[in-house]
């Protein structure tokens, strides 16, 4: 409980930017970040399952498929840049590199350590994404947003501790 309400506390610092009358983030930024957590949350309980029966690969590669086709409709209601052979590489190395590859790997994991510890080690990525957010873009990145950071972090260090360690704390009480 204590991690949820520090985590709570470090991304209302991140959405706030410790301004309570402000946003730092667009409504629709915080919406889909919120359904984005969700759905990494279903995506790493939910298939454990078919992992077992059909392999990873498969089930990434069919929920691809599947969520590719969705997204057809789109092609004919969007207009389609003009695309240079380096974009087009480029896209390429997001879609295999940073998404099939990334995502195969992480579900992998889950058949090797629980889903809990798989999401937590999950949490991470923003940390890093943000660190080269500072490093590489210049990013600005102040003295909240490093407080809201380390908040968060404390959260995922909090659930990873044994709850062992509580319960033999209250029963000396």
């Amino acid at each position: 409980m204590v991690s949820i309400i520090v985590a709570l506390v470090g991304t209302f610092l991140l959405v706030t930017n410790g301004n309570l009358n402000h946003l730092a983030l667009s409504p629709q930024a915080c919406f889909w970040a919120l359904l984005a957590a969700l759905a990494n949350a279903i995506s790493t309980m939910a298939p454990g399952r078919l992992f077992a029966r059909y392999g990873t690969l498969n089930v990434t590669a069919w929920s691809m498929l599947i969520c590719g086709i969705c997204f057809i409709p789109l092609y004919f209601i969007m207009p389609m840049p003009a695309l240079r052979p380096l974009d087009v590489a480029l896209i390429g190395w997001i879609i295999i590199g940073g998404t099939l590859l990334a995502y195969t790997l992480y579900l992998a994991s889950v058949q090797y350590i629980d889903p809990s510890t798989t999401g937590m080690l999950g949490a991470f990525e923003p940390l890093v994404a943000t660190i080269l957010a500072v490093a590489l873009l210049h990013t600005q990145f102040g003295p909240v947003n490093i407080l809201a950071s380390c908040l968060i972090v404390l959260a995922t260090f909090l659930q990873m501790m044994p709850l062992q360690a509580f319960s033999h704390r209250r029963s000396l009480n």
